[in-house]
């Protein structure tokens, strides 16, 4: 999804390109010297909570949270947390230019959490990973308009595979659990992008992966999780946003549980109730308003 526009103020103009890859959203944001403070009511009334992982592309950005100030400056990839109060101050920047991307926390567990509790960090200074980091999120600026959708998901996989081994601590870093920490984290995402298709299974999960079945099924088991559990949960939860989208209310609950991934409409009913303690019919009635 592109949405492209201009705001006009006195002092202030700035571009606004929006793309929406997978569950993530892409912002290329070009504009002249400004503030921007994100309060609890902002906060309050944002639809996502995520972080935000931004890339310099032009000038410099100062981001004040928890205490904590880091500049972020060209080719610096920084990351910080969108539910906590924050200001970004622009003023020595005439003009900047920043590729952000909008990261619902849910896709990156309590790692993350841990590792931003004391403010911003800028993960381009890793001093392995860094200028991977670095080329990764300025990437974003090479016409992504032009790039088809599955370059930028792969891309967006890539800057977020390297944005979340950068911010492991130094300790984590050293342990062979990161590797499974990020190959677990990467078959979610593959699971996420191709749970809709009823014919995705583990076999082809893991020829994406280049992995073994077996191996698959080890990395997840370490979670206390199956990929039959994770893939029906996406597919429930693929299901339960078709059911509420006011666009849809003119299809059959069971043409969205086909849409959904599932292969029968009765299986999809049972396991949806034994989730969402309701039948497909009223979690849509209810959610969505329709009699």
């Amino acid at each position: 999804m592109r949405l492209p526009c201009i705001v006009g103020r006195k002092a202030f103009q700035a571009e606004l390109r929006s793309h929406q890859i997978d569950d993530v959203v892409l912002n290329l944001v070009s504009a002249s010297s400004h503030s921007v403070h994100r309060g609890t009511r902002e906060i309050a009334a944002s639809p996502i909570d995520c972080y935000y992982l931004n890339t310099q592309l032009l000038g410099e950005c100062r981001i004040e949270q928890r205490g904590k100030s880091v500049t972020l400056r060209l080719g610096d990839v920084g990351f910080f947390d969108g539910a906590e109060t924050f200001d970004l101050k622009h003023h020595k920047s005439k003009p900047l230019k920043v590729a952000s991307l909008m990261v619902p926390k849910r896709m990156l567990g309590d790692d993350m959490q841990e590792r931003l509790s004391t403010g911003p960090a800028i993960l381009s200074r890793h001093p392995v990973l860094g200028h991977l980091l670095s080329e990764a999120g300025r990437s974003f600026d090479a016409s992504p308009d032009r790039m088809t959708d599955d370059v930028l998901s792969r891309l967006s996989q890539i800057v977020l595979s390297l944005a979340v081994t950068a911010a492991q601590p130094a300790m984590a870093r050293c342990e062979p659990a990161t590797r499974s920490r990020a190959q677990v984290h990467r078959i979610r995402q593959i699971i996420r992008q191709n749970s809709s298709r009823q014919d995705f299974n583990l076999p082809e999960c893991a020829a994406h992966m280049g992995l073994s079945v077996g191996y698959i099924q080890q990395l997840i088991a370490r979670t206390g999780e199956r990929f039959g559990a994770i893939l029906l949960d996406e597919r429930l939860a693929t299901a339960a946003r078709l059911l509420t989208d006011p666009k849809n209310s003119h299809l059959s609950v069971s043409t969205i549980a086909y849409s959904a991934g599932f292969k029968d409409s009765s299986h999809f009913g049972r396991v949806f109730r034994n989730s969402y303690n309701q039948s497909p019919g009223e979690w849509r009635r209810q959610t969505a308003g329709i009699d």
